[in-house]
């Protein structure tokens, strides 16, 4: 959320001032900017926010603007308030990020199949996976080629022509830089200070690509798993409907180093996959905050903000989604907000120049700026003066001239589809606006067309949903 409102507002205005004089050589370390007057002392030279005031512009009859998609959402836990964190955001600088990796030890006398190390995702800020040639760049000796098919989640490259040996083959395409899928959980260990300890969710891990019949054992890629939550899948090469394995009877697993131990013979020319929760078993921090504080190191991708009700021994959850889902209401609008100020010297001269400063800064150089903040200046103007008594003994003047900032200003709330955390898993559901074509592509490079893939509208709950519902 955030309200661009009196608490936000006037402390925005100030830091303005502020910069107003932080350059000014003769004001620097002369001018104080205040909300209110100071309790200890009349202030010599300064700037005093006076009065403010505010009316209501309704964008709609109940304010609603939108539903938030994101890869990241809040949820709370257990018996926890879970009221540390005021909200969670996207960082939309670190979704993805843009590599280019050296393909060429994987060249063959034949070879137009190249792997890449990282899943390859569609463009900047995209984290579904690549599934068009033009969503990435291939380069043969410094030289653009069109490659023929790419499968980003299968990290697979295709070119039309393989390359000669001694060449240098090179893969530019965007990865993931957002964290991985999973639950996150924030403990405050003290009233400005939290611990993140991930819990890893995966859905669809490719345990065999292309089954022989002969295989006596496998192995997640992740030890640690949540007891229970594995589920193995054998479909076939073209994505008919998944056959569920049954443990205990097709399979073993040893949830601590992710083993799988095969019970019965697993058909030829399936794939195996895997869903399942894990323990990394890492934590990071501490992170030391303060109340208001945005924080965008703890989890990679994700924005996080304390309030002032941060409290020890709380607990909040940050749940990271393989792709973007709907994640909360929006609800927003205007207001338009008038801000008096007064500026004070003991000098007629410096009281105009100060006056002067702070017009010209704040109409003439930082409008456009705030803007971009959703603080739209509509009018800065002086709107008088006057001169008090300072000494009564002395019948010593102080000046002061007013001036009126008149903004409109944004304020947003975003209302979370609340969820608490039970043991269940969340399941990664690739929502594609359009069905594409897909590919199957052989040992030898040739490529078989496959029934076309629609959007999976499957519910995005795996297992009992108690303790992980929807507040409506």
């Amino acid at each position: 959320m955030f309200n661009n409102m009196l608490f936000g507002l006037k402390r925005r205005i100030i830091d303005e001032i502020e910069g107003a004089f932080l350059n000014h050589p003769a004001f620097t370390d002369k001018v104080t900017v205040t909300n209110k007057f100071p309790y200890t002392e009349r202030l010599q030279y300064g700037v005093v926010i006076r009065n403010s005031s505010a009316s209501q512009v309704r964008l709609s009859a109940d304010n609603y603007l939108a539903d938030l998609y994101s890869h990241v959402r809040l949820a709370r836990t257990g018996n926890y308030p879970g009221i540390s964190l005021e909200w969670v955001r996207e960082d939309s600088l670190h979704i993805t990020e843009s590599v280019t990796e050296d393909v060429s030890w994987q060249l063959g006398s034949t070879q137009r199949r190249f792997f890449t190390s990282h899943p390859i995702l569609k463009a900047m800020g995209d984290t579904h996976f690549a599934v068009y040639p033009s969503q990435i760049l291939v380069k043969i000796n410094g030289v653009k080629v069109d490659s023929e098919y790419v499968n980003g989640k299968e990290r697979l490259v295709l070119l039309k022509r393989a390359p000669s040996s001694g060449d240098v083959v090179t893969v530019s395409y965007y990865k993931r830089k957002v964290a991985s899928p999973g639950v996150y959980l924030i403990d405050f260990t003290a009233d400005n200070q939290f611990w993140v300890t991930p819990s890893g969710i995966v859905d669809g891990e490719v345990v065999i690509g292309v089954t022989t019949g002969t295989e006596s054992s496998a192995n997640l890629i992740n030890g640690n798993v949540h007891t229970g939550t594995d589920d193995l899948y054998l479909t076939t090469l073209s994505d008919e409907a998944p056959q569920q394995l049954v443990r205990g009877t097709d399979y073993s697993i040893n949830y601590l180093s992710g083993e799988i131990t095969l019970l019965m013979p697993l058909p030829s020319h399936m794939r195996l996959t895997a869903d399942y929760r894990y323990d990394p078993n890492i934590s990071t921090g501490p992170y030391t905050v303060s109340p208001y504080q945005e924080i965008h190191t703890a989890i990679p991708g994700a924005v996080l903000c304390v309030g002032r009700r941060a409290k020890s021994g709380d607990r909040n959850i940050v749940l990271v989604s393989q792709f973007r889902e709907e994640q909360a209401k929006i609800y927003g609008g205007h207001w338009e907000m008038s801000i008096s100020t007064g500026v004070i010297s003991k000098d007629t001269m410096q009281m105009e120049e100060m006056t002067d400063q702070i017009v010209n800064h704040l109409w003439g150089i930082r409008k456009n700026i705030l803007e971009f903040e959703g603080i739209t200046l509509i009018r800065v103007e002086p709107t008088g003066e006057t001169e008090e008594v300072y000494i009564d003994s002395t019948q010593d003047l102080y000046y002061e001239s007013s001036v009126e900032i008149n903004v409109q200003t944004e304020w947003q709330e975003f209302v979370p589809y609340q969820y608490d955390i039970s043991n269940v898993i969340v399941r990664a559901i690739l929502q594609e606006n359009d069905k594409t074509k897909d590919y199957e592509v052989s040992e030898d490079g040739s490529m078989v067309e496959k029934e076309p893939v629609f959007p999976d509208l499957r519910p995005v709950f795996k297992y009992g949903t108690t303790g992980y519902e929807r507040v409506i």
